[in-house]
């Protein structure tokens, strides 16, 4: 006998196929638009809101999942539905709110019944949004007052910027997830495309990202030369500027 098929909505398969929220935003993404950047990783998602703020409102939303489809289709539908919100109306919502958003009819569910357990971490993840913005905003608008109020002979370029700054205050745990998402988006399509790819094992002081290849990249005489710059200007040019890659010989 056959195993049963397991049934999802059409809207369901087309927000896990076509996630257009998937991504991050950084700290130069929220200054250059005069917003707030809000964070919040729960289990196997993260969120990334920009908030007005003015009127505490999300004006853009992106998310990443490391988990399975049900996690890529609750972060993309999650963002849709919060950009426009308030802050506070944004962390009202429930995992019921996303799983009918999903639903291609109301009296049939978006997911098989084993997988609506996944929805539970909705509010979890949106109650560490709600925590965190009130921190988030009032560095914002410190950093902003003084960059507007300081005399310019005062600004000294050699000081950490704001997205230095954030960085090197994140926790290994997190450091390592933001330097997974940059890797997601512009390193290993492309090294997956040759049988390869590359794990993040540690990073020390903000500053040396220790890496291990896997697959062909292990084998590959680029993985000490072509390989390891292309990955290091990248997390580079999208993290943080004096990180070190090592890989893990």
């Amino acid at each position: 006998m056959s195993a049963v098929e397991e049934k999802y909505s059409h809207k369901f398969d087309e927000a896990n196929a076509k996630p257009t929220h998937r991504g991050a935003y950084y700290q130069d993404d929220a200054v250059e638009r005069s917003r707030v950047l809000v964070e919040a990783k729960y289990k196997d998602t993260k969120l990334f809101w920009l908030v007005d703020p003015g009127e505490d409102r999300v004006t853009h939303a992106k998310f990443f999942a490391y988990g399975g489809k049900v996690s890529v289709a609750i972060g993309q539908t999650l963002s849709a539905m919060v950009k426009g919100l308030t802050v506070e109306e944004a962390c009202s919502l429930l995992g019921e709110d996303v799983e009918r958003e999903l639903r291609d009819s109301a009296d049939e569910t978006a997911v098989p019944e084993e997988k609506r357990p996944a929805f539970d971490a909705v509010p979890e993840l949106l109650q560490l949004m709600r925590e965190g913005y009130p921190e988030a905003k009032a560095v914002a608008l410190a950093a902003a007052s003084i960059e507007k109020t300081a005399p310019a002979e005062e600004r000294d370029d050699s000081e950490l910027s704001i997205t230095e700054q954030a960085w090197l205050s994140l926790s290994e745990d997190d450091q390592i997830v933001l330097l997974d998402i940059v890797l997601d988006e512009q390193v290993r399509p492309a090294l997956m495309a040759d049988g390869g790819n590359v794990k993040v094992l540690s990073v020390t002081d903000g500053e040396r990202v220790l890496i291990q290849y896997q697959g062909a990249c292990g084998s590959c005489g680029s993985s000490v030369g072509g390989t390891l710059s292309f990955i290091e200007r990248a997390l580079r040019k999208n993290v943080y500027n004096e990180l070190i890659v090592v890989p893990n010989m």
